[in-house]
């Protein structure tokens, strides 16, 4: 089956979708016969420099996602006045971009099957294309290891990016983390993000900026915490204080929610600390009734988040939190 016939059957799946981005119930797997006709003749991995390895935590991609020295893009939040959700729009080229969703607590990124087409995607394998599934949210359904030639944002250029499609129709599910204007046509997750000098969300300017070899100085007037992140990989960690018991917490800027614990908590969690920052009477979820994965990892949300200007220094392995406002 050539790659005409796969963007074929994807502009089909896109047509029958429509604009709106369907309810959750419409989520259906795909059919054997699109399923092998864009993910049943993956790319050799090899043609594009990267190197496929196996770990406990799914396929890792090494020499995918590169960048360019000395670019930067400050992209306005795509979400509606009132969301704080950091999605931000990239496409292909530039001039039709789509909506994604920034998720730090998210290993991979994800793409809906409908917009993978538009998005240039093909299947990476040697013999089979790599499947995963999520490990942050609840959700079984499987993606494959795919390669976008580049992704634009604004007027910095991403190549070889690997995003793992979903075989299924339909929307994001619990990877659009309920974000449902936009729904998102994709997550960047922590693959993508760190692959730049450092990664900002200004939720109060609603402003994200990339860069992708500049380093990054705090405002020492408004810095409040520089907290050392704990991994070079994967999800955004951080060692803090909760009730005074230490504990890794995982920084959720997909998470509409302040602080969600493995087990119930009767009342308000007293105090939280990163660092410096401290924060106070927090209302707990369980990871449970937010879906969330695994369920021994404390999260701190976007409704806490959005407090602050956030920096993830992927440089210096360190995330700054400095209040909101212009320079002084």
């Amino acid at each position: 089956m050539n790659r005409n016939l796969a963007f074929s059957l994807m502009a089909l799946a896109a047509a029958l979708a429509g604009c709106r981005t369907p309810p959750s119930e419409y989520i259906k797997p795909l059919p054997d016969d699109q399923l092998k006709a864009f993910f049943g003749q993956p790319e050799d991995p090899r043609r594009y420099a990267i190197t496929i390895y196996s770990s406990d935590d799914g396929p890792v991609f090494v020499g995918a996602n590169r960048l360019h020295p000395g670019q930067q893009a400050v992209l306005p939040f795509a979400s509606r006045r009132g969301d704080a959700a950091p999605v931000i729009e990239a496409g292909p080229k530039g001039d039709n971009p789509l909506p994604f969703l920034l998720d730090t607590s998210s290993r991979e990124s994800w793409q809906r099957f409908e917009s993978a087409g538009t998005m240039r995607a093909a299947a990476l394998g040697t013999d089979r294309a790599y499947g995963t599934t999520p490990r942050h949210v609840r959700d079984d359904i499987v993606g494959y290891g795919c390669i976008m030639n580049h992704l634009v944002f604004d007027t910095l250029w991403m190549e070889n990016v690997v995003t793992f499609v979903r075989a299924a129709a339909g929307p994001l599910g619990m990877l659009g983390r309920s974000n449902a204007k936009p729904g998102p046509e994709g997550v960047l997750g922590c693959n993508v993000l760190r692959e730049f000098s450092y990664v900002q969300m200004d939720f109060e300017a609603r402003l994200v900026t990339l860069t992708s070899s500049l380093a990054y100085r705090p405002n020492a007037e408004r810095l409040i915490a520089a907290v050392p992140l704990l991994d070079k990989e994967g999800p955004y960690a951080v060692s803090g204080m909760v009730d005074g018991k230490k504990m890794t917490i995982v920084l959720d800027t997909g998470g509409d929610f302040g602080i969600a614990m493995p087990k119930m908590t009767m009342g308000p969690i007293k105090q939280i600390s990163l660092g410096d920052l401290v924060l106070r009477d927090v209302r707990p979820y369980t990871l449970r009734e937010r879906n969330l994965m695994p369920e021994t990892t404390v999260r701190i949300g976007r409704q806490l988040l959005a407090r602050y200007k956030v920096t993830f220094d992927n440089l210096h392995y360190t995330v700054y939190f400095e209040r909101p406002g212009d320079e002084p």
